[in-house]
C-alpha cells in the first residue's frame, strides 16, 4: 500500500469517529444505522423509509437469497449488513477501516439478533485477507468512493468472489471536466470536506469493471431516487453552519466536523451545476 494511501487512510478513520455525531443527530443513525443516502419513490413517506429502500433495491438488482455469503465491504456502524441478514437471511461479514464502527457493529447485531449471521472486522477492502471465491456478493454503499485508485477496488472484489458471484455498488459518479476549472475545484471542495480523492466517472468505471474481468455491467441513474435527500442536506446547511462555526470557535467541534457541514452545501451546488450523479452499478464474475 502506498505512503499516500496510508495517509488517506487515517483522513477517512478520522473523519467517522469525528463526523458520527453528525449522522446521530439528522440522519437517524441510532435507528437506522445507515449513512447513505436513502432511496425515495413516489411512495416513499420519510428518511427513515428511504434508507430501508436502498438497502431493499440493492438487494432485488444483485438477487441476494438465503444461501449467499456477502461482504459489506465498508460497512459502517452495521446497517444494511444486519438489513440483510434480517431480511434474507444470508451471512455477511462486515468491514470498515474504523476500529469504532467493528465495536459499533458488533452490538448493532447482537441488539438485533443477527449475530450468528452477521460479523465485523477491520480490514481495507483494496486488500483483504480473504481466500479467493470467497463470497457470493461484494457489496458496496457510498464506500467505493473512497478508494483512490477504483481499480484496485474492482479487481479486489473480482478476487474474493466466487465464479458467478456478483457486485453491487451504490455511489457517487462525477462528470468529466477540465482540470484546474471551476467545476473542477467545486468537485474537490466538495470531497475534500468527506476526505476523499475524487468520484470516479461512470464510463471508466464501467470499463474499469470490465477490465477487473466482471461482465454484464449494469448502470443505473438513480439520481432523481436520491434528490430529496440531496435538497434536505442542503436545507441543513443553514443553520447548521451557524451552530459549527460557533462551536469551533469555543471549542465544542473541530475542523474535520466543520468541513462536514460544508459538505452539505457543496454537494447541491454540484448537483445543480450537473457535476455528479448517483448510480447504482452491478456485475458478475463469469462461472
Amino acid at each position: 500500500m502506498t505512503e499516500k494511501a496510508l495517509i488517506n487512510e487515517d483522513e477517512i478513520i478520522r473523519y467517522y469517529e469525528d463526523c458520527q455525531v453528525d449522522y446521530e443527530l439528522v440522519w437517524h443513525l441510532n435507528s437506522h444505522m445507515c449513512m447513505h443516502y436513502g432511496y425515495w419513490t413516489k411512495e416513499t413517506k420519510n428518511l427513515r423509509e428511504a434508507l430501508s429502500r436502498m438497502n431493499q433495491e440493492l438487494i432485488e438488482q444483485a438477487g441476494i437469497k438465503a444461501s449467499d455469503y456477502v461482504l459489506d465491504a465498508g460497512c459502517g456502524v452495521g446497517g444494511s449488513s444486519i438489513y440483510l441478514a434480517k431480511n434474507t437471511g444470508c451471512t455477511v461479514k462486515g468491514i470498515t477501516l474504523t476500529p469504532s464502527q467493528v465495536t459499533t457493529s458488533t452490538e448493532n447485531a447482537r441488539k438485533h439478533g443477527v449475530s450468528e449471521k452477521v460479523s465485523f472486522e477491520k480490514q481495507n477492502y483494496l486488500s483483504t485477507t480473504f481466500d479467493d471465491n470467497s463470497f457470493d456478493v461484494v457489496w458496496a454503499i457510498e464506500s467505493v468512493c473512497y478508494a483512490w485508485d477504483k481499480q484496485d477496488f474492482l479487481n479486489e472484489a473480482f478476487r474474493v468472489l466466487k465464479p458467478g458471484g456478483r457486485l453491487i455498488v451504490a455511489d457517487f459518479y462525477a462528470e468529466a471536466c477540465e482540470e484546474g476549472s471551476k467545476d473542477a475545484i467545486l468537485l474537490e471542495k466538495w470531497t475534500d470536506t468527506w476526505a476523499i480523492k475524487a468520484y470516479a466517472i461512470t464510463d471508466e468505471f464501467e470499463q474499469q469493471c470490465r477490465t477487473a474481468g466482471f461482465r454484464e455491467v449494469l448502470v443505473r441513474d438513480a439520481t432523481k431516487n436520491v434528490l430529496p435527500s440531496i435538497r434536505r442536506l442542503y436545507y441543513y446547511f443553514f443553520p447548521g453552519i451557524v451552530v459549527t462555526t460557533f462551536s469551533e470557535f469555543f471549542g465544542f467541534r473541530n475542523r474535520t466536523q466543520t468541513k462536514n457541514t460544508w459538505s452539505t452545501y457543496y454537494q447541491y451546488k454540484a448537483y445543480k451545476k450537473g457535476l455528479w450523479r448517483y448510480n447504482i452499478i452491478s456485475c458478475s464474475k463469469p462461472n
